[in-house]
């Protein structure tokens, strides 16, 4: 039923199939959870993915150019890709995991100049998915103040001695925080309902889906439109109520009177 109506003022996570199939593949590999690899990807969601979910075609690759145009001058720090993780970053997971990223000639990508390390994260939605998923695993690695998943959600913006202070201080407490950590925190207790909803209907069987759809076309007045809209793709499925009509609704006229045999 909270599927039912949309996700009001919440974008949905903008990413096709193959984006979520590495997600549970990077999840597998390192240990980090879908729900937040998930959240990683609506919270740095890059603007062009609202105009092409698909991640393809002229709009996605111009934003995808000028991201890495910022690289080489005059930002040079500038975050990549959709999870917008920055080279710095990428290499210290390279250098880390050297065997766990290659390219298709067997070369480490160790091997490429920050211009091409650039261009591959902002290429490769999957690789994105992957190093920040092996990055959150190596900040895991100092279990202080990276307890939970949403600790790791706050340090993957800024691991700084503050905010690991700071969230083994208060532990997943949002009120308690400050500035852009708190803002963040926020969005974590905003969207994990819609993250455990989207993945509680995704496990179901596509039987099991269809039987909640008949569900709730036969609660829902007929006439009316039908939507499970999780807030990323997960098998969802439309439909149109069948149930009684809303109370005040005309009935049909009647037609004429019909005609007597012989009248």
């Amino acid at each position: 039923m909270r599927l039912d109506g949309g996700l009001g003022d919440i974008h949905p996570i903008n990413v096709p199939h193959n984006v979520l199939t590495a997600v549970n593949r990077a999840s597998t590999e390192t240990g980090i959870s879908r729900k937040l690899l998930l959240a990683i990807l609506w919270q740095e969601q890059q603007w062009y993915q609202n105009h092409n979910p698909s991640l393809r075609g002229p709009l996605t690759e111009f934003g995808r150019f000028f991201n890495w145009g910022l690289t080489l001058y005059p930002k040079p720090d500038k975050s990549l890709g959709i999870t917008h993780i920055k080279l710095p970053t990428a290499r210290a997971v390279l250098d880390e995991y050297p065997d766990s990223f290659r390219l298709t000639d067997g070369r480490s990508m160790r091997e490429l100049s920050d211009a091409e390390l650039a261009a591959e994260i902002e290429a490769d939605p999957e690789l994105d998915v992957r190093l920040s998923a092996h990055h959150l695993a190596m900040l895991r690695e100092n279990p202080y103040g990276a307890d939970t998943d949403k600790q790791l959600f706050t340090l993957y913006a800024a691991d700084t001695p503050d905010v690991r202070e700071k969230n083994e201080q208060h532990g997943d407490e949002s009120d308690d925080r400050g500035g852009d950590i708190k803002a963040r925190g926020r969005n974590w207790d905003k969207i994990e309902p819609h993250l455990d909803d989207a993945m509680a209907w995704q496990a179901l069987s596509d039987e099991e889906r269809a039987s909640a759809i008949r569900q709730l076309e036969s609660q829902t007045p007929a006439g009316h439109h039908v939507s499970i809209e999780p807030i990323f793709s997960a098998g969802q499925t439309t439909g149109n109520g069948t149930g009684e009509p809303e109370p005040g609704t005309p009935s049909p006229s009647p037609g004429p009177a019909p005609v007597p045999p012989g009248g």
